[in-house]
């Protein structure tokens, strides 16, 4: 049997098993990541979802756990410690908050599903998560989360895609910075995984103490790799060469130098494995067009199609202007515009615009509707702002909440 190589003593009680080395067991120190944080890197087939799933399944006994999940690959997971699934697509970024904010306040663990969401919108409600999480009351802060985010470049970007895209990085980057930076004293343990070094925000990573680095191909990944492990160019070359589940391991919370190490088999299955090859189906010209329905897909002239979009867009236009809370909710759209992209609520706008209740959540139903806003169901604490689409076109901001 392997002996257990802790980082002292007294830890033991906080150190959880993860994998093995030459020298015996590889442990992870729990209450040193919450000051350390961690980051797992490696390339596609590295197996750093794996590695996060490892962390969750011998961690969640000890602390509540969120797992942000961009690519649907911890359904499983979740079910096995009991989290609880929010799909992040069926709420509005201000639910996220809420949620995230309720969740650490009665310590439940969630599994947030960040599935069937735009690039642009994947960061935005994952910032509003973040925020939730941090932004706790302080009698809270006692209530320790271990906050497991996979494929983090997708959430916090080296480099925007286009100019439009910058400010949501800009969110992206600073929330996630914020969450690494501020977490410890509010009893936040952020893992991120990620496969690309050079595609996850150095500001980010600047503030991860603790590195699990697996297989990398390309040479800037490697260089950045090198140095976050201190490797000479020689010693970096051992990357390119790991097998799927090593990693080199590093960190206060883990290892004081480097050490080769080999993540053992998780409990639950990982959903992300790549498929098997299957062969193309053995069928003609005929039958393959027959399944396709590509009678059906046969394209309009451009004046006929140009024609059933106009018609659609008056369709909409009309069901609006004919709408009994359209002047309602025009004025509210104006309100909303003055205090961009923050928001406000409902019992605010019917204190600013002099609307009864019932005439502000008619008016905030059928802008929802249209998606021109984000809001939440009915309800006291129901809150509204202007829809992510609309926010991207409002470059000045003159005030931050209603008067």
């Amino acid at each position: 049997m392997a002996t257990v190589v802790s980082i002292d003593p007294a830890a033991d009680q906080w150190s959880v098993p993860i994998g093995n080395h030459s020298r015996g067991a590889l442990m992870l120190n729990l209450e040193r990541l919450l000051a350390g944080r961690l980051l797992i890197q490696g390339s596609s087939g590295a197996g750093k979802s794996r590695t996060l799933r490892k962390i969750i399944e011998e961690a969640f006994d000890f602390t509540t756990i969120v797992l942000v999940d961009p690519e649907g690959e911890f359904g499983n997971l979740a079910e096995h410690i009991g989290a609880t699934t929010l799909r992040a697509c069926e709420l509005t970024a201000d639910g996220l908050t809420a949620a995230a904010a309720r969740a650490r306040h009665h310590r439940l663990s969630l599994h947030v599903d960040l599935t069937d969401l735009d690039p642009d919108q994947r960061i935005v409600k994952a910032a509003a998560l973040f925020a939730g999480l941090i932004g706790v009351p302080r009698e809270h802060w006692g209530n320790t989360v271990l906050v497991c985010i996979d494929e983090g470049h997708l959430l916090a970007p080296h480099h925007a895609g286009s100019a439009r895209d910058a400010e949501t990085r800009r969110l992206g980057v600073a929330t996630l910075t914020d969450l690494c930076a501020r977490g410890r004293k509010r009893g936040i343990a952020p893992i991120i995984a990620t496969q690309r070094l050079a595609k996850l925000s150095s500001s980010v990573i600047s503030e991860l103490q603790n590195f699990l680095v697996g297989l990398n191909v390309f040479d800037r990944d490697i260089a950045r790799a090198a140095d976050l492990l201190g490797f000479s160019a020689k010693e970096a070359d051992q990357l390119r060469k790991l097998a799927p589940g090593e990693f080199y391991a590093m960190g206060p919370a883990i290892a004081p130098l480097p050490v080769l190490a080999h993540i053992d088999e998780t409990v639950t299955v990982h959903l992300g494995v790549t498929p098997k090859l299957t062969a193309a189906a053995a069928v003609d010209a005929s039958e393959a067009e027959t399944l396709l329905d590509l009678a059906a897909l046969r394209e309009v002239s451009g004046a006929s199609r140009s024609t059933a979009l106009t018609m659609k867009g008056t369709r909409a236009l009309d069901a609006f202007l004919l709408d009994p809370a359209a002047p309602e909710a025009a004025a509210i759209v104006g309100a909303l515009k003055r205090i961009a992209p923050n928001a406000t609520t409902a019992s605010d706008l019917t204190a600013h615009l002099g609307y009864a209740r019932e005439t502000v959540d008619q008016a905030l139903d059928v802008l929802s509707a249209l998606a021109a806003i984000d809001t939440m169901p009915r309800g006291n604490d129901r809150i509204a702002r202007l829809h992510a689409r609309l926010r991207a076109k409002i470059s000045d901001i003159p005030v931050v909440a209603l008067a």
